[in-house]
């Protein structure tokens, strides 16, 4: 279409003023109709925090001259003025509109006027109904069956099979099969709630077996008519007392605890012989309880704890086990699990004596080696040292170092958008990236153990040698025979000077970084302990 500036006088422009006029429009008209406006939806489900898009085919013959978009409880006063972006109105436009719903916005029902101006001052209006009641997210398990559970053989092997899972508008039901037992698949239906719970003894088969279970949570359907299932997928094992290649330390009271972390709830202690589990544990307060699980997310059906008529004697039925109560506050524990003979040890040591490979480095002083400079220490370049999560070079998250115990590093507010994380615990370089100090995880995925993965340190001017913490942690912490048995392909003894090859530093610590999945967007506390080399992220 072309536009025609047109000028009238008397009283034929005053009959046609509607439809032209010299002193406001330069564009003339064409049916001095309204516009013509086709929404997209007139009702658009949304959540805090998210999109709300508006859209629709908008055509007028005179030419659209602006659009506006307004909602006072949205926050929402949009002006899309179609002539100063084109440089003349439009006779169609395809609205595209998006705004992020605030998190603070109160208020679950919202209309948002829409309303289209052409350039002879006709209007459209259309309103749009936003709600805050979609649901984007599947069911989430606050507790589950581990990935492999296992039962021991007994006369009637039981085992107390328990999940609860929740949604944040509604589940719909949860299917749950256990392949091989009587009674099962069983439908639990939501019944309008938004968590379900569910718990139920079975007696299996006495033959030593496998028994897959498999539990569906699905959600009601969302506004597209999707509908948003979770799956976890268990196998319950009936067997001897196996030799589990990881034994937990809990020190918690409830499965919800075990299972409220991103990682490193409960603590994996090291495998040092066939049925046999080491770990130290630093113990903040006096009066922590603890027990020994084969699987991570509940305490069930295998739990070590004393005996009610032999505290000295580990028992495996979680409900009549007790708790070990260590006593001593602001030391560390060094703690040993005998599975076979159901025995433990205890022993105490403190602070002071726990070694870890940065012990003699002043964290956040000038004691990095720039570029590990070892002959000439007069001419060291030396840089502030310190380390945190890192997930590319030189972006490195300060970590604090606890006051009242040097060894722990912690980050108190981690904000974390939801997905998988892609990070390792790196020092801070102004060049990227320089293994001056650096960690990895024995499984990036759900990590626990969190080992040294930097250099060796020789004497400087600034610090001591870390050659201490390689004597404690592979000659002193384990035995000869426990370093053969955890180390198979190391040699028959650790050797320092092979350290700076980094295919013998893999021998003992994978080059794993922690991609754990976060579940929601938010803050969370990331706790290293740099000598139990243990670390754990948990929401605040």
């Amino acid at each position: 279409m072309t536009y025609k500036h047109v000028c009238m006088t008397g009283a034929l422009a005053l009959s046609l003023l509607a439809a032209s006029s010299c002193s406001d429009d330069k564009w003339g008209t064409v049916d001095n109709a309204v516009p013509g406006f086709s929404v997209t939806a007139d009702h658009i489900m949304t959540d805090l925090g998210r999109d709300v898009h508006f859209s629709g085919k908008i055509t007028d013959a005179d030419g659209i001259s602006t659009i506006t978009l307004q909602c006072p409880g949205l926050g929402i006063n949009k002006t899309i003025d179609i002539i100063e972006i084109y440089g003349e109105p439009l006779t169609e436009y395809d609205l595209d509109y998006s705004v992020r719903v605030r998190n603070d916005v109160v208020g679950e029902s919202f209309d948002v006027v829409i309303t289209i101006t052409d350039v002879a001052g006709n209007k459209t209006e259309q309103t749009v109904l936003v709600t805050l009641d979609a649901d984007f997210s599947a069911p989430v398990f606050e507790t589950s069956p581990d990935k492999e559970v296992t039962v021991l053989f007994k006369e009637d092997p039981t085992i107390n099979l328990s999940f609860s899972v929740r949604d944040n508008r509604e589940i719909d039901y949860v299917t749950v099969d256990v392949e091989g037992v009587e009674g099962f698949p069983i439908t639990i239906d939501g019944n309008g709630n938004n968590r379900v719970e569910f718990a139920q003894r079975l007696t299996l088969p006495t033959a030593i077996a496998d028994y897959n279970v498999t539990i569906t949570a699905a959600d009601k359907a969302a506004q597209e008519g999707e509908v948003r299932t979770t799956v976890v997928n268990s196998v319950i094992k009936v067997s001897e007392l196996p030799d589990w290649n990881v034994l937990y330390l809990a020190d918690v009271a409830t499965a919800a605890e075990l299972n409220s972390d991103v990682f490193g709830v409960p603590m994996a202690m090291d495998h040092v012989g066939v049925n046999k589990y080491r770990v130290s544990y630093y113990n903040e307060k006096a009066g922590t309880e603890i027990c020994f699980i084969p699987q991570k997310t509940d305490f069930g059906p295998i739990c070590f704890g004393p005996e009610a008529d032999d505290a000295n004697k580990l028992g495996d039925d979680p409900e009549s086990v007790g708790r070990i109560k260590l006593d001593q506050a602001g030391v560390y524990y060094l703690i040993d699990v005998n599975t076979y003979e159901r025995t433990y040890e205890l022993k105490t040591y403190p602070i002071s004596q726990a070694i870890n490979p940065v012990s003699h480095l002043h964290y956040g002083q000038d004691d990095l080696n720039t570029w590990w400079e070892t002959t000439n220490l007069d001419d060291i370049w030396w840089q502030e040292w310190y380390f945190g999560p890192a997930d590319g070079p030189g972006n490195v998250t300060r970590m604090e170092q606890d006051k009242n115990n040097p060894n722990i590093f912690v980050v108190p507010d981690y904000k974390l958008s939801a997905g998988e994380m892609n990070i390792m615990l790196h020092n801070w370089h102004s060049h990227g990236w320089w293994n001056f100090t650096a960690w990895r995880v024995d499984d990036s995925s759900d990590p626990s153990k969190c080992a040294f993965y930097g250099n060796y340190h020789p004497t400087t001017p600034h610090y001591e040698s870390n050659d201490d913490y390689f004597d404690w942690k592979f000659k002193t912490y384990i035995t000869p025979e426990e370093y053969k048995f955890m180390y198979p392909n190391a040699g028959e003894s650790f050797d320092l000077g092979k350290w700076g090859d980094e295919s013998y530093r893999k021998n003992f610590i994978p080059d794993n970084w922690i991609k754990a999945r976060v579940p929601a967007e938010g803050t969370y506390r990331l706790v290293f302990d740099a000598h139990t080399e243990r670390i754990k992220l948990l929401p605040n």
